[in-house]
């Protein structure tokens, strides 16, 4: 379960109710992480509850800076801080971390493109030797110029072949690419580059980008697209990614880790997953 699914909640106390929630992993988001704390403690956190350190979250997240993320404006000094976050994932053993191109801005998209890959580049060699991967993650089309220079499945797979390196990869993540054309076909597609799968839900009500819902309890297909990421050959985590700014999922600490926990238990048992949900 991601960590920023219990964002309002005390990164100890999050642990601990994710732990008793029976999930066995956590996607740890940098951001959350207590000051002063090192790997080593981080580490220590994590092994005493069982939760293993799965799709993990740097503070930046991207090489080109964000439009509502905080974090400095070069994208050298971005490069320099992201290669700690990666260094730092992968002392702990994490399996995967995602990342952004971040959105051009003032640049060209030629530009900006050219920034970003050749930062990424740079960067999977870093993931490579810290034993972890990176997983490229398209953004919303409808949210993306905030965050990104893609949107979709076919231009993330069109960087990741450009780059050509093992320890970049893609993240799929329902909320950005549930309604497009053949999403399950681009999954299929995508087959080994797949390096990380997010799990959430989308009301009928959608509100905005910071309205993600508890599997289950939404418009998703989500067994069709769990089923097409086994059928790609994923065998990763599968982490619960949510979170709502209207206050209705934070608020209710254990009892929210424990409803996504079932709602993806639910929709692992109706595709016959082989992975774990974490």
């Amino acid at each position: 379960m991601c960590s920023f699914t219990l964002m309002s909640t005390p990164f100890e106390a999050g642990l601990d109710a994710i732990a008793e929630a029976g999930v066995l992993g956590v996607g740890v988001c940098e951001a959350l992480i207590p000051e002063g704390w090192n790997a080593a403690r981080l580490g220590r956190e994590l092994s005493s509850r069982g939760l293993k350190p799965t799709i993990c979250i740097s503070s930046l997240l991207s090489p080109l800076p964000l439009v509502r993320f905080p974090g400095p404006d070069d994208p050298a000094e971005r490069e320099a801080i992201l290669v700690e976050s990666i260094r730092l994932f992968g002392e702990i053993g994490a399996d995967a971390i995602v990342v952004l191109t971040g959105p051009a801005q003032g640049r060209s998209i030629d530009e900006a493109e050219e920034i970003a890959l050749a930062a990424l580049s740079r960067l999977a060699d870093v993931a490579a030797a810290a034993g972890t991967r990176l997983a490229l993650e398209p953004i919303y089309r409808a949210d993306y110029l905030d965050w990104s220079l893609i949107w979709d499945l076919p231009n993330a797979i069109r960087i990741v072949d450009q780059i050509d390196n093992p320890a970049l990869g893609i993240t799929i993540d329902p909320f950005h690419l549930w309604d497009t054309d053949d999403f399950h076909g681009w999954i299929r597609r995508a087959g080994p580059r797949i390096a990380a799968v997010h799990v959430n839900d989308r009301g009928v009500d959608h509100r905005g980008w910071v309205d993600r819902r508890i599997p289950g309890t939404g418009i998703f297909d989500l067994t069709g697209m769990l089923s097409a990421c086994e059928n790609a050959g994923y065998a990763g985590a599968y982490d619960c990614e949510i979170f709502s700014d209207d206050g209705s999922l934070g608020v209710r600490l254990r009892g929210l880790a424990m409803e996504a926990a079932a709602g993806c238990r639910c929709a692992r048992m109706r595709c016959g997953i082989r992975s774990s949900f974490r």
